[in-house]
């Protein structure tokens, strides 16, 4: 996988997750409250704020040298509409790993804001991202334009340039901050919502703490054996299936672009025999550059667009457009949107750790034989070699057992956690139920009813009950057949 590959695929609310560890939580002696001070949220891209209180608490960097050097971990709490809160709060965890959970602060508590009603939504930035000593590994504006080689040795020369002990971001290490957060803000128990890299976050401060969860909802979920990147070729490849299944069966689609699979594979053959040089309006400027259009570039594109459902309701206009009038502006100016302001450092601090190291070649090539996308894992290898490693426990790769109220949701298309990564997980959660939205990719709760249902299930602490029926009728945008739009 080429580095444009990783910079799209790294900056998606997507990946990872993992089981964890039996470190002993935080003394409570440590713990202090935090000074709660008002504050304004908002999302990149979003018009959406939303007031809030923020503040700091001083956590051990290193959870081994507790009087040592402190690491300031940013914190937002939107407190409940009600005079009369539940004492249970909602907490979330986000993606990534490397996206800052005080950034999508403001989007996520409108999804929520039934639960807020008489509940706490509480943000923390887990350490390398946000406020709380964010590890970037930015990218120079002109990237779009710099071979591939030149900006992989960009990400192997950031942690030279990042300060600190790189081995202490581990997931692991990280909740044991949100446990310290937890006690300072004077909360018994708590709900969690992780979304994607958050899920592992989420199934590891269950393990670590299971008597401090009250609920935990999973979105985007994959199991304790993930390996970022190993099975990513042949799930990715199954997300367009489906797509290519879907326009078939439209009939706008389909008479629009009735050989759209068979376009998509004369266009990689045309790839591999030679890359195609185009000029086209920079994404973000829109100044004329010229792009070296490669195989891997091509399909790195293609897979990131397979994430977002009104991303993608653009792929079968962008590849016919690529493969017929050696057009890839479209493709390019839509791929340009999947940034999620991902803090990179972050990302590899934690995914050269406890993914890297687990990837095997033999497994490597029998996942991405005879697909359309290839080993996505060479260039993430290739920069991890370059990154200190820190430690995971013995447990890390063990599934999470508990009974704990867990509600787990994917998306039918999704291309990195599909949903048969929520059904291995849900094997050891015997109080658990999983909902799959049809045609959707990657995170379901923005989805028609599905914010309803998790603030019931929020509401109940319990997966029965539940009115779920509405989850069939969700339906993916439809197809553009035209820059203008889907058929009227």
């Amino acid at each position: 996988m080429n580095r444009r590959n990783i910079v799209i695929l790294c900056t998606l609310i997507v990946l990872m997750l993992g089981a964890c560890t039996t470190t002993p939580a935080p003394s409570s002696s440590a713990i202090r409250s935090i000074e709660l001070k008002a504050c304004i949220l908002s999302t990149s891209g979003s018009i959406i704020k939303k007031d809030a209180k923020c503040g700091t608490l001083a956590v051990p960097k290193s959870p081994d040298n507790p009087e040592g050097e402190k690491l300031d971990l940013n914190i937002a709490v939107i407190p409940a509409v009600s005079r009369n809160p539940k004492p249970d709060p909602l907490f979330f965890l986000a993606g990534g790993p490397g996206q800052a959970a005080t950034e999508i602060g403001a989007l996520m508590s409108s999804v929520f804001d039934q639960a807020n009603r008489d509940r706490d939504l509480v943000f923390v930035d887990q350490r390398g991202t946000g406020k709380s000593n964010p590890l970037k590994c930015d990218l120079p504006k002109d990237a779009s334009q710099l071979e591939d080689d030149k900006v992989l040795a960009l990400f192997k020369e950031c942690p030279t340039k990042l300060q600190g002990d790189l081995t202490l971001f581990t997931t692991e290490i990280a909740m044991q901050d949100l446990d310290r957060v937890r006690q300072a803000l004077h909360y018994e128990k708590i709900n969690l919502y992780g979304a994607s890299y958050g899920t592992r976050a989420a199934l590891t401060y269950l393990r670590i703490f299971p008597d401090r969860v009250r609920t935990v909802i999973l979105d985007g979920v994959v199991s304790a054996d993930f390996k970022l990147f190993l099975t990513s070729a042949r799930d990715g490849q199954r997300a367009l299936q489906l797509l290519f299944t879907r326009c078939k069966a439209d009939v706008a689609c389909s008479q629009q672009f009735p050989n759209l699979q068979t376009e998509f594979e004369t266009l990689l053959e045309k790839l591999d025999a030679a890359p195609v040089q185009t000029r086209l309006p920079d994404p973000a400027t829109g100044k004329p550059i010229d792009l070296k259009i490669t195989r891997d570039m091509f399909t790195g594109m293609v897979f990131g667009l397979l994430y977002v459902p009104e991303l993608n309701s653009l792929l079968p206009l962008a590849i016919h457009s690529a493969a017929v009038d050696n057009n890839f502006a479209p493709l390019v100016a839509q791929a340009s949107q999947v940034d999620a302001g991902l803090y990179r450092g972050m990302f590899y601090a934690v995914a050269c750790t406890e993914d890297a190291p687990f990837l095997n070649p033999d497994e490597i090539v029998a996942f991405s034989r005879d697909s359309y996308f290839g080993d996505q894992s060479k260039s993430f290898r290739e920069v991890c070699a370059s990154w200190t490693r820190g430690q995971v426990s013995p447990d890390f790769r063990k599934p999470v057992a508990s009974n704990v109220p867990v509600l787990l949701l994917s998306g039918e298309a999704d291309p990195i956690t599909p949903p048969y990564y929520a059904d291995q997980v849900a094997a050891t959660l015997p109080n658990s139920l999983h909902l799959i939205g049809p045609g959707i990719g990657h995170g379901l709760v923005m989805r028609g009813c599905v914010s309803r249902i998790a603030t019931d299930f929020v509401k109940s602490a319990s997966v029965k009950n539940l009115e779920t029926a509405c989850v069939q009728n969700i339906q993916p945008p439809p197809f553009f057949i035209s820059p203008t739009g889907p058929k009227p």
